[in-house]
């Protein structure tokens, strides 16, 4: 189904014509998907640094897994623009939710063959192609600690609940040691790696989060050293967890285990 012929049910004076499509991608300084989790996406998109919302209502998506894959986040109403000289020029933007819409908001993803760098669309150009194609039961949202045999995180999750410090996933992790495996989707390859510090796998994640590759050699030379988009087909589970206090040649050899019955070293990115 085309998307504007499903908003229109819930805001019937919504048009192609009289709105403005935002299709949020990285800006080179944050993933708009983690903004709008971390529930500062109205603010992040108010700031402007051009008047690029002239329109009734702004239709607002933030990319997903794909450069064609967008999750819906909100249908604003435009109430008016502010001109600001500083730090910098730019604009604010008074926008106003649509009520109506607000149920869909996380829940409905949405497809589209339109690639082009522009992240700010007349609704027109992409009536015709943007289609639905998913509406998720629940809202999609950082959830607490599942319980360590159900670990299956992505990437750009992981640096999300690192960067605000979750406490249940928190004291979890960071009350074991133990092997976890990291999965790239697009390459299918595996990492088998191991937490063996102080601060259990807690402290090991933290720094895949800093830095994306967690200092490995075949992940630096697979990921590159500063590409986000990359490390976001990156999704880390848990093989085994040990005692906060088992010594590191016993992680060591759960660790050769692992590398051996997966053969991260033959087909995958381990090196050692």
């Amino acid at each position: 189904m085309k998307v504007f012929d499903f908003l229109r049910i819930q805001e019937p004076s919504l048009t192609p014509k009289n709105c403005k499509v935002h299709l949020a991608h990285f800006n080179q300084y944050e993933q708009p998907l983690d903004v709008f989790i971390e529930g500062r996406f109205d603010e992040w998109q108010s700031w402007q640094n051009n008047r690029n919302f002239q329109r009734a209502f702004v239709l607002s998506f933030v990319q997903a897994e794909t450069t064609t894959s967008w999750l819906f986040a909100g249908l604003y109403r435009v109430n008016g623009c502010e001109a600001v000289e500083k730090p910098k020029a730019h604009y604010i933007y008074k926008l106003e939710r649509v009520s109506s819409c607000e149920d869909l908001v996380g829940r409905l993803y949405a497809s589209s063959p339109y690639t082009k760098r522009n992240s700010y669309v007349y609704g027109e150009t992409l009536a015709a192609d943007l289609e639905i194609s998913q509406l998720l039961p629940r809202r999609l949202s950082i959830k607490d600690f599942p319980g360590y045999k159900l670990v299956e995180v992505p990437k750009t999750q992981l640096d999300i609940i690192v960067r605000n410090n979750i406490p249940t996933w928190r004291t979890a992790l960071s009350n074991v040691k133990g092997i976890y495996l990291i999965s790239d989707k697009r390459t299918h390859k595996l990492y088998v790696g191991k937490a063996d510090g102080a601060e259990g796998i807690w402290g090991r994640w933290c720094t895949y989060a800093k830095n994306g590759h967690g200092g490995n050699v075949a992940l630096k030379e697979e990921l590159g050293l500063t590409s986000v988009d990359r490390q976001a087909d990156l999704r880390f589970s848990l093989l085994e967890i040990a005692d906060i206090h088992s010594t590191k040649d016993e992680i060591l050899a759960r660790e050769e285990h692992w590398k051996s019955v997966l053969m991260t070293r033959q087909s995958g990115f381990n090196r050692n």
